[in-house]
């Protein structure tokens, strides 16, 4: 009797033991995890969401790199010490792989925000009837390549391009955002090959982005057939119709105000047959063209926010719009508009790329006649 007692009451202490090992183990992760909203509230107030890309860096190497390896370090010294502590060998092992499964699944989505969604490249597909033309036309919308260096990536989205085989192409800026030892001369003849191989038909017209400042140096012909419209103005037979561009400058494409100044010259002189198509940068100044007589606009540069969270929405769009106009097509009053989440992601100062629900893209815009009523 006296050694079935021992013997229960062994296990009892036992049981009380790994007990207290297991509530150890969940105490230490709600502080982490108090740790970790703690971090990440004080990131914000740093003014993450602004966005101040330093701190957006910082947030992402903590997340996903400091987090990660102390999981990891907790979850090695529970199973080492499951070794010796016989005892409580079986709360350890418990404790050592729930924290090594949070540790991987940080890494796992590291690797898919970092990896697999920035080059997870999607087609959005539009199509817009208009009495302007007789016959459909095919206007590839890109924006926000954006790359760090010209790799694989970037000329897949060239191979793609070519497969749908637009008949215009219109870019909206921030090309490259090189990341060094890449230098901007050489990334950019990269991306102009890719440029060239491309052009279609109607040609190729792109506006002045964030990030592309070098080529403010460029001459216009030495970026051909790329043609660059900043403040400017061109008319395109197409066989089917008549188009209007109109490119903002960058500092225009930031201001409805601005904007408006250069707009309405252009809109005068245009006939009101063509179809008038005004992009830029920043779909800032889309807030004052409501009322404006035109067909479509574009823009970028908002990166659809590049991380969005459901039932919350994108986390940083950096412009002034609506956060529900960061990404898609739309109706704003008389004009459609169109934001690109853009083909690439954002590598201010080395910045990783980051994608989290909110693929890559470009947005191919049909252009069809007007069916008739009946």
């Amino acid at each position: 009797m006296n050694e079935l007692t021992g013997l229960g009451m062994t296990d009892v202490a036992s049981r009380s033991r790994s007990r207290r090992v297991w509530k150890a183990g969940l105490w230490f992760g709600l502080l982490l995890l108090g740790y970790v909203v703690l971090r990440n509230y004080l990131y914000i107030e740093a003014g993450m969401l602004r966005p101040d890309f330093g701190v957006i860096h910082k947030a992402y190497r903590f997340n996903f790199g400091e987090v990660p390896l102390i999981l990891g370090i907790v979850a090695a010294l529970a199973l080492g010490l499951a070794v010796t502590w016989t005892r409580s060998r079986a709360s350890l092992i418990r404790l050592g792989v729930f924290y090594a499964f949070l540790a991987g699944d940080l890494l796992a989505l590291r690797y898919y925000v970092t990896q697999v969604e920035p080059e997870r490249l999607l087609i959005r597909q539009v199509r817009l009837e208009t009495p302007k033309l007789t016959a459909p036309l095919r206007i590839l919308h890109i924006a926000d390549i954006q790359a760090g260096s010209v790799g694989d990536y970037q000329e897949s989205i060239f191979d793609a391009i070519e497969a749908l085989q637009p008949d215009l192409i219109l870019n909206t800026g921030d090309f490259l955002q090189v990341v060094p030892p890449a230098t901007f001369e050489e990334e950019w003849a990269k991306l102009h090959a890719l440029i060239e191989r491309v052009n279609p038909p109607l040609g190729t017209y792109g506006v002045f982005g964030d990030t592309e400042r070098e080529l403010y140096r460029f001459r216009p012909d030495s970026l051909a057939p790329l043609v660059m419209l900043s403040s400017r103005n061109v008319r395109i037979d197409t066989g089917r119709g008549l188009i209007s561009l109109h490119g903002l400058s960058l500092y225009e494409s930031n201001s409805g105000a601005w904007a408006l100044r250069s707009v309405e010259p252009w809109l005068e002189q245009t006939p009101v047959d063509d179809f008038r198509i005004l992009f830029g940068h920043s779909p800032n100044y889309a807030l004052a063209m409501g009322e404006s007589p035109i067909d479509l606009c574009l823009a970028g540069h908002t990166h659809g926010g590049q991380v969005n969270v459901p039932f919350y929405g994108p986390l940083v769009i950096d412009s002034d719009v609506p956060r529900e106009w960061a990404r898609g097509f739309r109706r704003v009053g008389i004009p459609y508009l169109n934001v690109s989440a853009g083909a690439g992601s954002n590598r201010f100062g080395g910045l990783p790329p980051i994608r989290f629900n909110c693929p890559t893209e470009m947005t191919l815009i049909e252009l069809v006649p007007l069916r008739p009523i009946r």
